[in-house]
């Protein structure tokens, strides 16, 4: 959840960034896909005698990836550096 906690941690320190409609879609999309990975885990921890749980692996693979495309592959810095510029 590196996006949801560095962007938690900016807002708690410098407060809101100004960001474009699209950006903050882009930054709400991150967080949501995030969150999907969280759960995940969660069943997973929670119920450990669910049968396969490798199976849940394939749903996560696909959810990173629709997090690298979001991104672009930028880290949670160089992602809030290039709304800024």
């Amino acid at each position: 959840m590196k996006y949801t906690k560095f962007f938690a941690g900016y807002v708690n320190t410098q407060g809101s960034p100004n960001l474009q409609p699209d950006q903050f879609k882009q930054l709400m999309n991150l967080i949501h896909l995030e969150g999907q990975i969280a759960g995940i885990d969660r069943v997973i921890e929670k119920f450990k005698h669910i049968d396969n749980p490798q199976k849940y692996e394939f749903v996560k693979v696909s959810i990173h990836q629709k997090i690298e495309e979001v991104s672009k592959g930028l880290t949670p810095v160089e992602l809030l550096h290039s709304w800024m510029n």
